[in-house]
């Protein structure tokens, strides 16, 4: 089983990773999953509530990325002292700021102690929506069963079986995406060092092997910046939940689906684009 964080819960927090700000707590809402803790240090001033003037989403009435504002009228507090945020829970409300239609609604429990403050998203509405990525749905059309877990899991934090399913997902479809590969390289002339390198993946040798080979299968246009996405994956391949937490295991399942979505996604582009123009120019 899984060395987990401090709590045995899937949805155990984070280390406390800043103070209680309106940009903590902005974070906060648009990007935690619910029922997942986070913690964070008392702020140096005394707030009273969570309460922020903006978020950012999706406003699904105007279609595109809207700003959300809490318009609902506060008392003015002049002249009164401040009182300290206590343990409790917390109702957030934010109205799109253009078509003045569309809501995001929020309850936060708040546990506030020596240590710093804990929040918890315990509901939202509406609900998000699951982030799937359209290229890897249609790499992964034979295997979107353990593709839709992987997504569910990692959407909800639960970053071991997110990275179990990830991995699993990736082992399935790796010489798949060789022959992506592959065939990319074939058509963009690409060394020969490359091409034999991706031959050498297809073998049978250990783990480090492979990510040595790896690292040296990906032509530079493959490399942004110089980060070897395949090599990434291989690396994430090599080690075992066991020896990780819980956000250890979240972050190695982040990576992979970078990884795995940007490889899809440039091979079909380049492949789209070989397409037209030999559609284009290849009769003249």
């Amino acid at each position: 089983m899984c060395r987990l964080a401090q709590t045995s819960s899937p949805h155990s927090d984070s280390l406390m990773s800043s103070i209680l700000t309106d940009a903590a707590i902005k974070s906060f809402l648009e990007e935690v999953p619910i029922y997942s803790w986070r913690t964070f240090a008392s702020p140096q001033a005394n707030r009273s509530d969570l309460g922020i003037r903006e978020i950012d989403s999706y406003c699904e009435v105007c279609k595109q990325d809207r700003p959300f504002q809490d318009f609902r009228t506060r008392g003015s507090g002049a002249g009164m002292a401040i009182k300290a945020l206590s343990t409790g829970t917390s109702y957030l409300e934010f109205t799109c700021a253009s078509c003045r239609k569309a809501k995001r609604l929020f309850l936060i429990e708040q546990v506030v102690n020596d240590q710093g403050i804990r929040l918890q998203k315990f509901g939202e509405l509406p609900r998000k929506s699951l982030p799937r990525d359209p290229g890897l749905q249609k790499f992964l059309a034979s295997d979107l069963d353990n593709y839709e877990k992987a997504v569910t899991c990692l959407a909800n934090s639960y970053g071991v079986a997110a990275f179990a399913y990830f991995r699993r997902v990736t082992e399935s479809n790796i010489d798949r995406l060789l022959d992506l590969l592959q065939e990319d390289a074939a058509a963009s002339g690409s060394e020969f060092a490359i091409t034999e390198a991706l031959a050498e993946l297809r073998k049978d040798s250990p783990m480090s092997e492979k990510i040595k080979v790896a690292n040296l299968a990906m032509p530079p246009h493959l490399k942004p910046d110089g980060l070897n996405p395949l090599g990434k994956l291989y690396q994430v391949l090599s080690e075992g939940v066991h020896s990780l937490t819980d956000l250890e295991c979240l972050e190695r399942a982040k990576t992979v689906s970078v990884c795995l979505a940007f490889l899809v996604s440039e091979l079909a582009s380049r492949k789209e684009h070989r397409a037209r123009f030999k559609s284009l120019v290849g009769g003249m």
